[in-house]
């Protein structure tokens, strides 16, 4: 892990034995990393690693968050969003970003820890600097599995109302200017604005955006693809067209010139 990495703590009380199993089927698997996910009947609670990254520099580019369901478990473990997956194979979010030019790094094929640091330091080129966000704390590999999970009522009493309350404090204090969301559910949580069909309109080149809901000032969101979408033979070219879009609106609000900043 690495200095993106923090412990939160769920206090679970009398659902302690079912929520833990529930937890065992969809999280056993990832036992061997230690102190990933700890449930502790004496205190009746789950102590979980998560993944957080707010640049701790200030280059003069907008800020722009990239806004996540929840991590996996598997990249908490390596200590970076969307690191490579059990067969060493590279995410595809990290090609498109660079292919659209959100984010260049210099550095040849860097592991988990150092691009962690790198975008730590916002030692990249691209027009924006990115803080990398996860909307649920808990990680998990598929966001429902949450809710699975923790049933629905800890869910929508505890688990929704702190991932609300966090996200909109974050958007305040760290200056975001605005937030690209590659889940639909996660945007239609957090936006002024619901959407349903969303794919096909995206191929087709539109500019899917809304503003956040509950805050004091104007942030837009903007949706993408899903990080895994490959369902179609011109994903690649679907995908860095949708950021391209998205990256004109971003910098025609802010002022902001379309070329590279440093």
């Amino acid at each position: 892990m690495t200095s993106i990495n923090f412990q939160r703590t769920y206090l679970l009380s009398e659902a302690y034995e079912s929520i833990k199993e529930r937890a065992n089927p969809l999280l056993d698997k990832y036992q061997e990393y230690p102190d990933l996910i700890t449930f502790n009947f004496s205190e009746r609670n789950v102590i979980f690693f998560t993944e957080r990254l707010i640049p701790t520099v200030s280059t003069n580019r907008p800020r722009v968050m990239l806004l996540f369901s929840n991590p996996h478990p598997y990249s908490v473990h390596q200590g970076m969003f969307l690191s490579p997956n059990t067969k060493g194979r590279e995410s595809l979010f990290w090609p498109t970003m660079r292919c659209a030019d959100w984010l260049l790094i210099d550095e040849e094929n860097p592991n988990p820890k150092q691009l962690a640091d790198i975008c730590l330091k916002a030692k990249y080129e691209g027009p924006f600097e990115l803080i990398f966000y996860c909307y649920y704390a808990f990680p998990t590999d598929y966001p429902e599995h949450i809710r699975k999970i923790f049933g629905r009522q800890f869910f929508n009493q505890f688990i929704e109302p702190e991932a609300n309350d966090e996200f909109r404090k974050t958007i305040q204090e760290t200056s975001v200017e605005a937030v690209v969301t590659f889940n639909k559910g996660i945007f239609n949580l957090v936006s002024k604005d619901q959407i349903e069909r969303f794919i096909e309109r995206l191929k087709e080149g539109e500019l899917i955006q809304s503003q956040i809901k509950g805050i004091d000032k104007y942030v837009p969101i903007f949706l993408t693809f899903p990080t895994g979408f490959i369902f179609d033979v011109n994903f690649k070219q679907f995908r860095k067209a949708s950021l391209d879009t998205i990256r004109t609106a971003i910098c025609s609000g802010s002022n902001v010139p379309e070329s590279n900043n440093t």
